[in-house]
């Protein structure tokens, strides 16, 4: 059995380290790790700065102890999540290995391997291996396929597995709980692929390690799983290189002890990947003396594993969120969620429809289509996550009399760039980006409702879109002004997307329902009209279908004592308009007697 070869060992001391960012703004980044104590956050007081408006200030700490790396949330607001589990305590963090915070992925890779590309594997267990995204192969040269191809038939073996993903999905859509999800996945693999032995493997946050969580036997589950048949090897390889392997080995010398002489042992092992995350992996194992596994099988588990992959990590969604006092005290369950979830895995199956068409065609342009969509829906997940974790975190606003002009100019930096590319132009206001707008807010919650905001109006402009490469497709304008009274501070967002029925106005903000149909969650406005109430404001939608939509929020600027408050406030105003404030007259003193 081949082993990872080790030339010279791997070290992960300090200074020998870097913090990759794999996924995220600031994708490609890499952070010398100097301190056997880092911490990382949105703030400049932050070892390791990300721009990031869903990462918390300091939001997550590395520390070197004992030979080995850990990492610790620090009461972050949406948490640390390691290979798609969140970290409640300190956790030990192997080199490569996912962190999400917020919407951006890193690693801790050893700094010299880290740009020296060759495998820290040797890899002669490996007969065909392909990258999961892309269905391509990534062996070098590909296996040996028969001299004459029949047509009918590879249309006739497409179209039977097309069919063995659409009933893979139907068997586990409905099932949102874990433990039962687990076997259920294998068992539905089971009336797919022939195995002896299956196994399901997820990340253990203790261990560093993955398990086997679930087994099964070739015609019913393991009551105890017995995973010594699970070559360390192969999983190592897949959870380093995100790669799905097929292994066809004849030597006997490296055939196990039970297997019979002659026969061939064949493994697949492919990833369950999530939002460009590692949830866990799928492992098959089959000894015969005449069938073996093809590149075709390892294409179907590979498509099976990924549907697997985002259908485990909507289950530890709805799971940690169902945990959460205020989702179940608002009636919140795994059927709400299921809805949206049905539909971004029809988008899913959609895509992975399109995308084998387009391979098999080799017709690129359709290929490329289907890859948007894939994205699309990724993109989708990850906000029903974001948007869930923004509504269940029950933290007190913290209010402060500040300028909100730095929230707004943050904004801009963070979203007009990625708008731009989309074709979309994100304009602020003259009067905005010029006077300062001082109030008593949470500066936090704010931001995060003007970020919900222009992102729906990015939607509805999006819907206008007809071809991928179209430009200029539409404009979100961006307003604020204190009323007239100064009592008030009244933000807009403009945009020139399709649009908003009359009677759907009034309803957007509620739980669960959404003016994008299946484009959306129906969360990100209810978080909003929550942080504004939260203020002592108000939220509302107007506009008119095919001619876009306008979102007004106004807050008042004081919360304290009237006087106190508004005098501190105007005195901010004038100070940094630099304007004289006016002398108010004095009575004149009281006539002697």
């Amino acid at each position: 059995m081949a082993v990872p070869a080790t030339p010279q060992k791997i070290s992960n001391m300090v200074g020998e380290v870097v913090v990759k960012i794999v996924s995220g703004a600031m994708k490609g980044t890499e952070f010398p790790v100097k301190s056997p104590v880092i911490t990382i956050g949105r703030c400049s007081e932050a070892d390791i700065q990300v721009h990031d408006t869903l990462i918390s200030r300091t939001h997550t700490r590395l520390s070197f102890e004992g030979g080995n790396w850990y990492i610790e949330d620090l009461n972050s607001t949406n948490g640390t999540w390691m290979v798609g589990q969140k970290v409640s305590k300190k956790a030990l963090l192997p080199l490569k290995t996912s962190v999400r915070v917020g919407n951006t992925i890193f690693e801790l890779y050893n700094l010299y391997a880290a740009r020296d590309e060759t495998q820290s594997f040797s890899i002669p267990f490996v007969s065909y291996r392909i990258q999961p995204e892309t269905l391509a192969s990534t062996s070098g040269t590909k296996p040996t396929m028969p001299v004459q191809i029949d047509p009918m038939r590879i249309a006739r073996e497409e179209n039977k597995r097309l069919s063995a993903i659409y009933k893979f999905q139907n068997l586990i859509a409905s099932i949102f709980n874990e433990h039962e999800l687990c076997p259920k996945i294998l068992s539905a693999i089971s009336t797919i692929i022939h195995s002896d032995k299956s196994f399901l493997l997820v990340y253990n946050l203790s261990s560093g390690k993955f398990e086997a969580v679930a087994g099964r036997g070739p015609d019913a589950p393991m009551d105890q799983i017995d995973s010594s048949s699970i070559r360390k090897v192969i999983v190592d390889f897949v959870k380093e290189n995100r790669e799905a392997v097929l292994s066809t080995e004849t030597d006997k010398a490296k055939l196990k002890v039970g297997v019979t002489a002659g026969m061939t042992e064949n493994t697949m092992c492919v990833p369950m990947l999530g939002k460009q995350q590692l949830n866990g992996m799928i492992y098959l194992t089959m000894s015969h003396d005449k069938e073996q596994y093809t590149e075709d099988d390892l294409k179907l588990l590979t498509v099976i594993g990924h549907t697997a992959g985002m259908a485990l990590e909507n289950s530890r969604l709805i799971e940690f969120n169902l945990r959460n006092e205020r989702l179940v005290a608002t009636g919140t369950t795994a059927a709400h969620l299921s809805h949206y979830i049905k539909n971004i895995l029809a988008g899913l199956d959609g895509s992975l429809s399109l995308l084998k068409m387009g391979i098999d065609e080799k017709d690129f342009g359709l290929a490329n289509e289907s890859l948007h969509i894939l994205a699309k829906n990724h993109r989708r997940l990850g906000n029903l996550v974001l948007d869930l974790l923004n509504l269940t975190s029950e933290q007190k606003l913290n209010m402060k009399i500040q300028d909100i002009k730095p929230v707004i100019e943050d904004v801009n930096e963070l979203l007009g760039p990625q708008l731009k590319q989309d074709g979309i132009t994100l304009t602020f206001t003259k009067e905005v980006m010029e006077l300062p707008l001082f109030a008593e807010v949470d500066a936090k919650g704010v931001h995060r409702v003007l970020l919900n905001l222009i992102l729906n109006a990015e939607h509805a402009i999006q819907e206008k879109r007809e071809t991928l490469d179209q430009k200029d497709i539409g404009n979100i304008t961006v307003n604020a002004s204190f009323t007239q009274d100064k009592e008030s501070i009244v933000f807009t967002v403009t945009d020139d997307g399709i649009g908003i029925k009359s009677e759907t106005a009034d309803k957007i903000f509620d739980l669960f329902v959404s003016s994008k149909g299946a484009g959306g969650t129906g969360l990100g406005l209810t978080v909003s009209k929550r942080i504004i109430e939260g203020h002592g404001g108000t939220i509302f939608a107007t506009g008119e279908e095919g001619k876009g939509c306008v979102m007004t929020f106004m807050i008042p600027v004081s919360h304290n004592d009237a006087s106190t408050s508004t005098r501190a406030i105007n005195r901010n105003i004038f100070k940094a308009a630099n304007i004289s404030q006016p002398v108010p007259a004095q009575n004149p003193p009281p006539a002697a007697k």
